[in-house]
Order: structure tokens, then C-alpha cells, then sequence
């Protein structure tokens, strides 16, 4: 007689391999939204100041960047990225996708791994496991859908790269304070990558504050294990210097963001558009200030829920609290919903913990499909208003590709408008356009604001000196629908047309030809 042969059990490879595809089909699901007609939403005078800024040698890049109000490291990124992808619309936003997209995956792990703070006990391990995997799945598939992750993952920007390093840096400092061998390393780690947080965008100095301030709760209560304050110290040390070589600009720009910034004073109804938008994703309208309460009594509900929840809501409120609070002793604005992107995600991460531990499936299952319902609802929203047909801006530039010759000058209003439309001339093909923006001689808005420091030698005129330029042709370009301006002495009017395009864009294109001199 034949022994029965042993059972096979699966080993943790096998068990994850189902988890591993559930994951992979949500950033699929999440993919889907943020190449829908990713080429056709015209480009932004931030999205073109970025193209611009990183078109310089790296020298030059760095030096302009120093007089804007940014860190580098995304016109570092971008400018690699530009280097093997290109400089389509696709290829520009491409990589805010791909951002966008291992964001979901690392709010997956970022959720697992903060799940072990709440594991108090061996034989806990398989419930907590399988609530943990629970959250994860949720706090990722909120992410895949929620609207403001969805636009600034399609955005040419700092945004998307900074979800991820928020992300990261939280998953770093929680598996470091686990550590057992390699703890400086795990330490040394999460410095570097909380320096190019930082690096990427100022306002996740909060996002690194708050991990600072748990860690350093943590130790003191005597739960960090083998942590010791000197492996935070060196994290400090080790981020410090990482720091350090851009620490003369940041004080130029703080200085330059104290003196004149464009953030509007914080209000009630401000901060309650925010908070709705923030939180799911869509305007809320006169609902925006109840919305707004809820949410933030929401946060307070999860302070009571176990250690994993009260992670996420430090990361998810100090932003705001410590935002604002510069804000009212600087007495400078800085508070803007867009720079709470980092945090949201750390929102539905402790939303998504709350959700999961709900004991039993149906009202759990409730509240989940509630959740990702009223986010599919923004994300439906804002799918409907990508436009079909490409800018107003772009298509006047291939009219002037056609019709505008090699003497030909064409002007436009400002260095934003310029940074456009010579982007959507190269795109076209007319790189040989001479294209420039006129100036007053006195700027009166910063230079942040106008996008000077992107300009090139003889990428200006002087205002009102159109016309003495020298040529015979010139063009005047304008984002306005009002009338061209009248024909200066010795000058006609030629051509003048309306371009619309996509997201009711207008561009208004004259053309003034100098009179033949009688004879």
C-alpha cells in the first residue's frame, strides 16, 4: 500500500502572490484616470515654467531655481526624466504619473507596516493580520481614485514626487524604529529621504516634523525597542547634511516669500473648501463648512482607535496646525489645499484603518463602499471636464508656424504666456519663431509670480517697443478676448482671429504689418 503523500502547505510567497495581484489591480485601476486624455488639458504656467527651467544646463537650472520659491530636486528629476522620455505633453506629465502611480502601491506597504504597532500579543498576529491587509487594500484603492491625487499625478509639477517621498519617509521611520541588525542604516535611510522630501517641497518640513515628534514620543514612552536617541540623532545628522548645500538659497527664498507672496489670507469658508476638497475630493459648495467639521471631528474619533490610527492622524493634521500657525506669526499666507496633497494621503490611510476594524462585515463593508463611492463621485466629476480638443494657445501656435516668416516678431503679455507659447511652438515644429514678452520697465509683481527667472537673454522687449524692433511684421499674442488695440502711425492691421480651444480657452492674434513708404 502507497503512503499517502504529505499536504503541501503554502509557503508566505504564496500567500502573497493573490495580495501582490489585487495590489497590481489597483494601480491599473488607478492608471486609468490619470492617462484619460492626459495629452489635451492645455498646459499650465507652472507645468511650462517647469519645461523651461529644466530645458537649462544644470548649473543654470539650479542658480534659476534658487531665485523662484521651490527646492530642486524635481527639476532634477524632471530634467533626467526628460532626457530618455522627451518633451511631449505625455512625456512632461508622464512622470508625475508614474509618481502617482508607486504612491498607491506605497500607501499598501506604508499601511501594513503601521499595522504592527497595534500587534500586542503572538496569537494576534493572524487577525491583525488579515484586518491589516484589509486597510491596506482600502487606504490604496482610495488613493487610486481620489481627484486631487488623480489631477496632480497628471501634473508637470513637485506634487505627485512629494505623495511619494511623504510615503516613504513614514514607511522608513516605522521600519526603522522596528529594526533589529543594520538600525543605523535604517536610520541613515529615512535622513536622506527626509532630506529630499524636503528637497522637493518645503511643506513636507511638516510631514518630517511629525514623524520627528512621534519617534521621539516613542522612545521616550520606551517603545522603541533597540531604538536609541542616538540612532534619531544620526537620522538628523545625516538629513542635515544632505541639506545643508541648499540651505543659503532657502533663506534667500524665506526672505523673498516674507516680503511678497501671492497665498490669500486664510478664512472660514477658505479653510472649509479646503478641508472638503482635501478630504474627498470634490467642491463641496455651502455643504463645505459641516463637511469640513466632520472631517476634522473625524480625526479626533481616530485618536481613540489604537496607535496605527493616531500615526496617521499626526502626519494627516500637522500641516495644517503647524501651516497655519506660521502663517498667523509670520503673518505671511502660506496655507494653499494644493500643499496638503502630501498629508491626504496619511487622511485615508487612518480612515482606512478605522473602516477595517469595524467587527463586523457588513456595516464594514458599508462604510468602505461609502468611502471610495463619494471619491468615485469627485473623480467623475473632474473626469468630465478634460477637454476633447487641445488649447486655444496651441492651436495659434501652429497657425503661426504656417503663416509667420523668418523676420516676423511675435509678442506676447507676459513670461508665463511666452513660456507657453514657445513650447507649443516647438511642439509644432516652429522653434525658429522669434517669439518674446513684453515687459514694463518697472515689473511690478515678483518674480515668482511673473516667471521672470525662467526668461533668457532677448526673451523680452520693453513695453511699447513693438513696433521699433526693427521688423516689418509683428504679431501680438494675447490670453484675452477683448479688441486688438488700434494701429499705431504708419502701421495697419492685417489679420486679426480668435482662437478657442479646449476648457473654453481664448487666444487672440493680431497681426500688424508696417505701411509701405510712397515713393
Amino acid at each position: 500500500m502507497t503512503a499517502p503523500a504529505p499536504a503541501v502547505t503554502a509557503g508566505p510567497s504564496a500567500r502573497r502572490a493573490p495580495h501582490l495581484l489585487a495590489l497590481a489591480a489597483i494601480v491599473l485601476a488607478g492608471a486609468l484616470p490619470r492617462f484619460w486624455r492626459l495629452a489635451l488639458p492645455g498646459l499650465t504656467s507652472d507645468e511650462a515654467f517647469s519645461w523651461r527651467l529644466t530645458g537649462y544646463p544644470i548649473g543654470e537650472m539650479l542658480r534659476r531655481a534658487a531665485l523662484d520659491v521651490h527646492p530642486p530636486l524635481f527639476y532634477l528629476a524632471l530634467s533626467a526624466w526628460r532626457t530618455g522620455a522627451g518633451e511631449s505633453v505625455v512625456a512632461l506629465r508622464g512622470f508625475s504619473v508614474l509618481m502617482g502611480l508607486i504612491a498607491i502601491a506605497l500607501v499598501w506597504l506604508l499601511v501594513e507596516e503601521a499595522a504592527r504597532l497595534d500587534v500586542v500579543a503572538a496569537s494576534q498576529d493572524d487577525r491583525t493580520r488579515v484586518r491589516a491587509g484589509t486597510a491596506a487594500f482600502l487606504a490604496a484603492a482610495a488613493t487610486a481614485v481620489h481627484a486631487t491625487q488623480v489631477l496632480q499625478s497628471r501634473n508637470a509639477r513637485m506634487y505627485a514626487l512629494g505623495t511619494v517621498l511623504a510615503a516613504a519617509s513614514a514607511w522608513t521611520i516605522l521600519r526603522a524604529m522596528r529594526a533589529g541588525d543594520r538600525r543605523l542604516a535604517w536610520w541613515a535611510l529615512w535622513g536622506l529621504i527626509a532630506a529630499a522630501a524636503v528637497e522637493t517641497h518645503y511643506y513636507l518640513a511638516f510631514t518630517i516634523a511629525a514623524e520627528v515628534g512621534w519617534a521621539a514620543v516613542e522612545i521616550a514612552r520606551g517603545r522603541a525597542g533597540l531604538v536609541r536617541w542616538r540612532e534619531l540623532v544620526t537620522a538628523a545628522i545625516v538629513g542635515g547634511v544632505a541639506l545643508a548645500p541648499w540651505a543659503p538659497a532657502f533663506w534667500r527664498q524665506a526672505r523673498q516669500v516674507r516680503a511678497e507672496y501671492w497665498i490669500p489670507p486664510a478664512t472660514t469658508s477658505g479653510l472649509a473648501d479646503g478641508i472638503a476638497r482635501w478630504a474627498l475630493g470634490l467642491d463641496a459648495g455651502r455643504a463645505a463648512l459641516p463637511i469640513a467639521l466632520l472631517v476634522v471631528a473625524s480625526l479626533a474619533a481616530c485618536l481613540g482607535t489604537g496607535r496605527v490610527a493616531r500615526f496617521f492622524v499626526l502626519q494627516a493634521a500637522a500641516p495644517w496646525i503647524l501651516g497655519l500657525a506660521i502663517s498667523a506669526v509670520s503673518g505671511r499666507p502660506i496655507v494653499l489645499d494644493r500643499y496638503m496633497l502630501f498629508a491626504q494621503l496619511f487622511l485615508l490611510a487612518a480612515w482606512s484603518v478605522v473602516i477595517a476594524r469595524v467587527p463586523s462585515s457588513i456595516p464594514r463593508t458599508a462604510a468602505a463602499a461609502a468611502l471610495l463611492g463619494v471619491l468615485l463621485a469627485g473623480l467623475a466629476g473632474v473626469l468630465r471636464a478634460f477637454p476633447v480638443d487641445p488649447p486655444a494657445m496651441a492651436n495659434a501656435a501652429r497657425f503661426l508656424k504656417r503663416q509667420a516668416g523668418a523676420q516676423d516678431l511675435v509678442v506676447v503679455e507676459s513670461p508665463r504666456a511666452l513660456n507657453k507659447m514657445r513650447y507649443y511652438a516647438g511642439q509644432a515644429g516652429g522653434e525658429r519663431l522669434d517669439i518674446r514678452c513684453a515687459l514694463p520697465e518697472r515689473i511690478p509683481l515678483s518674480p515668482h509670480v511673473s516667471h521672470v527667472v525662467s526668461l533668457a537673454d532677448g526673451d523680452s522687449i520693453a513695453a511699447g517697443s513693438e513696433f521699433t524692433a526693427g521688423g516689418d511684421t509683428v504679431w501680438i499674442g494675447r490670453e484675452a478676448t477683448a479688441p486688438p488695440a488700434a494701429a499705431p502711425p504708419g502701421w495697419t492691421i492685417t489679420y486679426a482671429r480668435l482662437f478657442e480651444g479646449g476648457e473654453d480657452t481664448r487666444f487672440g492674434l493680431v497681426r500688424y504689418q508696417r505701411a509701405a513708404t510712397p515713393r
